[in-house]
């Protein structure tokens, strides 16, 4: 085992001059890297032996301090700084701040050339790296007899603590807390903040983030604040095959992490990571099963009770039942690519369908739910007796509620709304099914403006689509608004919205005046235009409504 001590005995560093930190000397060197870039202290390991010109310390006595504490963290075994380059000598402040944290800090003399160091380092450390090994296929062995016994979460949590001697924190994409290794220790759990149903770990406190640093793929080290002192807390993002699955988090509240240790968390992530895939599976084999079950069910493939009670479901045939489809559209990073879009889209399903069914377990006892593709689908029951206005009443307080558990339970990079079909009884269910996915088709092109929408609203829509061909329906109000809308484009008017809310307002003057917030004057203009280039008189009833059919298939065909 290499030491900073046995290091400075060397013949080849007899020179070297210990400047501080005594108290680290018996610090075992695991490794050997050069910094010279404020930004690479992220790819640093525990035992590394740091060489720099001292070039990013320059002459700033924060940054000095900021980065020596850095090390500290990470659990750097010495630093073995060149000076008279860029820092022309070693200042006190950090020696006196090193000699605090027993970080060795080593004066290299002026001919030495950094490789050289390297070199010989390698060579001492050399057959440390076969003691490593064995000791990883060792600790990869008891993570896999964990998995292999289906100890979940907890247990990889647990077990992980064990190994590295500090707490364990498991958090999934979102930093929704999965487990933590200790629940006994309030210094972690006052931290986590209770959203719902979930904790999320305030990811916010560290401030110092790179962007995106869970592509990074190896541990950083930040300072965490537990009952107003700072511990190091080691955050190791975690991926399989390009996926990322999310956190292991390392609270260093008991020891520092060792190089074995690291060895173990590298080892603790693949078992998280695998465990997330069989859970991912599962969850996706039981929806499988339950969208081939409602599949059938609204598509009216089930066509009688008794065909319906031969499969094991808790549908309750005696209660009427309602559609409810959550369109989910993600608003990501545009650049992003189809396949990592595709995977990104999977995800937030899985993630969010498994969130939603447990807040819905004691909540909503006859509400049923199941996804496809980028949609929730979901049965509410409710009983036959209840008015129509109350069965109204139920179902939309019960979208709003699951609508804003979804919006609130995640990153805010998601768009969510509802439509909802008809209630109606069991057997009938797919009719409210096809009523939902209408108004969704009748949405297509438009602004969500709002976020739950009732078939009902849209059932003179829906006619018209449906008995109404698009040529039909072009030829239809070119007739009636061919010259005004040719006007309005020409001159960059406004006559045809005008026109809209002027027959939407029952021809009042004074109402369409203040719903356009414009001038009583200003629409008598605008009317007298109207009425110039329209080919019938707008005051005869039946051209009203003729109008009124006009520009909505003008809209629905747009």
């Amino acid at each position: 085992m290499l030491t900073v001590k046995s290091f400075l005995q060397l013949p080849q560093f007899k020179a070297f001059n210990l400047v501080a930190g005594k108290g680290g000397l018996e610090n075992e060197i695991t490794g050997v890297n050069i910094l010279d870039n404020p930004d690479a202290s992220d790819w640093l390991s525990a035992g590394e032996l740091l060489i720099t010109s001292g070039y990013f310390f320059s002459e700033n006595p924060e940054v000095q301090q900021k980065f020596i504490q850095r090390f500290k963290e990470i659990n750097c075994s010495a630093i073995c700084i060149k000076p008279h380059i860029y820092l022309k000598e070693i200042p006190e402040s950090m020696r006196q701040l090193a000699e605090t944290l027993s970080l060795p800090i080593i004066e290299i003399p002026y001919g030495i050339a950094f490789s050289k160091i390297m070199n010989i380092v390698m060579a001492e450390i050399s057959g440390h790296v076969n003691e490593l090994n064995q000791a990883s296929l060792e600790i990869h062995s008891q993570f896999f007899e964990i998995s292999l016994h289906g100890g979940g979460m907890k247990k990889i949590a647990a077990g992980l603590a064990q190994m590295v001697h500090n707490p364990i924190i498991l958090v999934d994409t979102n930093w929704a807390v999965i487990t933590v290794s200790d629940q006994k220790q309030t210094a972690i759990t006052d931290i986590l903040k209770k959203v719902g149903d979930t904790f999320l770990f305030p990811i916010e406190i560290f401030t110092d983030l790179p962007t995106n640093f869970e592509r990074i793929q190896k541990p950083i080290t930040r300072s965490l604040l537990f009952n107003e002192v700072e511990y190091p807390c080691v955050i190791m993002p975690v991926y399989f095959d390009t996926i990322h699955y999310g956190f292991i988090l390392v609270c260093q509240i008991e020891q520092s992490l060792t190089d074995l240790d690291y060895v173990a968390l590298e080892n603790g992530s693949m078992a998280f990571a695998l465990e997330q895939m069989r859970l991912f599976e599962i969850e996706r084999t039981e929806n499988r099963i339950r969208r081939d079950f409602f599949d059938q069910l609204l598509s009216g493939q089930i066509k009688d009770l008794t065909t319906l009670a031969a499969y094991d479901t808790t549908i309750d045939p005696a209660l009427n039942y309602t559609v409810l489809i959550f369109s989910i559209q993600t608003t990501g990073n545009e650049s992003t690519s189809l396949m990592q879009k595709k995977q990104i889209e999977d995800r937030l399903m899985k993630s969010m369908l498994s969130s939603l069914t447990t807040y819905i377990a004691n909540r909503f006892p006859h509400l049923h739910v199941f996804s496809r593709k980028n949609q929730l689908v979901m049965l509410l029951g409710t009983t036959p007796t209840l008015s129509t206005v109350k069965t109204h009443n139920e179902v939309s307080d019960t979208a709003e509620r699951i609508r804003m558990y979804l919006e609130q339970s995640g990153k805010m990079d998601r768009e969510i709304f509802c439509t909802i079909g008809s209630t109606l009884p069991i057997l009938e269910l797919s009719r409210s099914f096809e009523e939902a996915k209408k108004v969704i088709h009748l949405l297509e092109d438009d602004e969500k403006e709002e976020k739950i929408y009732f078939f009902n609203d849209f059932y003179f829509d829906s006619f018209l689509v449906d008995s109404i061909s698009k040529e039909q329906g072009k030829a239809f109000y070119a007739h009636y608004l061919n010259p005004l809308l040719a006007y309005d484009q020409k001159n960059n008017t406004s006559f045809t919205p005008t026109l809209k809310a002027y027959l939407a307002h029952h021809l009042n003057v004074a109402t369409t005046s203040r719903a356009l917030f414009i001038h009583r004057n200003t629409l008598l203009y605008r009317i007298d235009k109207i009425k110039s280039l329209l080919p019938v008189d707008l005051e005869q009833e039946k051209n009203t409504f003729a109008l009124q059919l006009a520009l909505k298939l003008y809209d629905l065909h747009q």
